[in-house]
């Protein structure tokens, strides 16, 4: 189970925050992703014209995935768990460029520039129920996206296709799907779904503090990240905005707990991370740390080959 949400500063910096849930056993590091090409698991190796920092492990030998990065133009990705609604293509499909789940953000990063890109480039590709080139499991994903416009794109693979939305309140975590989401958000806080009355509940939500918890249902931290985005005055700075998302993070968060390690299933949060789209940084800290390990990918480009390294 994972969390996400996005904001802009007003002196225009603009944001992704998440937690990384994940079954234990999982090492996830901060990693420089700048080889001069990438492996798809159907579709060949592909270029990477544009290098990204996020947080990644080992799959298999070699093999490096990576859940959520910043590339050197601003854009921003995070893959969410998307259990029992994604839907993707049983068999690769003619004339397009055929990925698996686990293909989607790299392709996002590595190629792309922009939003408005990802969305131009959408119709020429296909999520494929295969195997990507490591382990045996087809991730349920969907993903949650921003760039230096402040903008939030959210993709969501159903039996629809690729849904696209591009007015959402910038708040993602697992399923259901994002509109079931909202629909759920506005019940919960007995108004309708129009962004001005989520807005005013949740600011007098905050301002009498009688703020929402979250279990580890998608469901209530869903709803305790869209109070907590809607419901305060935007942040001045980034430094603000920083402080203020690791402490929504915090509030959904999964404590590790020893005996988890008797449940390899059980979902924790093994890390928490903001990407800033402005100076494209990455700000990464351990489930069990205080530190924030802060790196700035413009700083690594000039100190670093053309490889793939990982930084922690």
């Amino acid at each position: 189970m994972c969390t996400s949400l996005t904001l802009t500063t007003l002196n225009d910096h603009t944001l992704l925050a998440r937690t990384m849930d994940f079954p234990v056993r999982a090492a996830w590091k901060p990693v420089l992703i700048n080889q001069t090409n990438y492996e798809t698991a159907l579709s060949g190796t592909r270029p990477v014209r544009y290098p990204y920092v996020g947080g990644g492990r080992i799959e298999g030998d070699n093999h490096i995935l990576v859940a959520d990065g910043v590339n050197t133009k601003g854009l921003t990705c995070a893959e969410l768990m998307f259990p029992l609604k994604a839907h993707y293509h049983d068999e690769p499909v003619n004339n397009k460029l055929n990925l698996t789940p686990q293909d989607f953000l790299p392709w996002a990063l590595g190629e792309h520039a922009s939003i408005a890109d990802v969305k131009n480039d959408l119709t020429t590709i296909a999520i494929i129920g295969k195997n990507w080139l490591a382990g045996n499991e087809i991730f349920s994903f969907h993903w949650i996206l921003t760039d230096k416009s402040g903008q939030t794109l959210v993709i969501e693979p159903t039996v629809n296709g690729l849904e696209v939305i591009d007015d959402s309140i910038g708040v993602l975590t697992n399923s259901p799907t994002y509109p079931d989401h909202m629909r759920r958000l506005a019940k919960k806080l007995h108004v309708n779904s129009s962004l001005s009355e989520l807005q005013v509940k949740s600011e007098n939500l905050i301002r009498r503090q009688h703020l929402p918890s979250a279990t580890n249902t998608p469901t209530t931290r869903f709803l305790v990240a869209a109070v907590n985005k809607l419901g305060l005055q935007q942040s001045r700075t980034q430094v603000d905005a920083r402080t203020r998302l690791f402490n929504v993070l915090a509030e959904v968060a999964i404590p590790y707990q020893p005996a988890m390690d008797h449940h390899p299933n059980f979902n924790y949060t093994h890390y928490l991370s903001i990407l800033d789209s402005t100076t494209q940084s990455y700000y990464f800290r351990y489930h069990d740390s205080n530190q924030i390990l802060a790196v700035s990918l413009p700083d690594l480009l000039k100190s670093h080959p053309k490889v793939n390294q990982f930084l922690a």
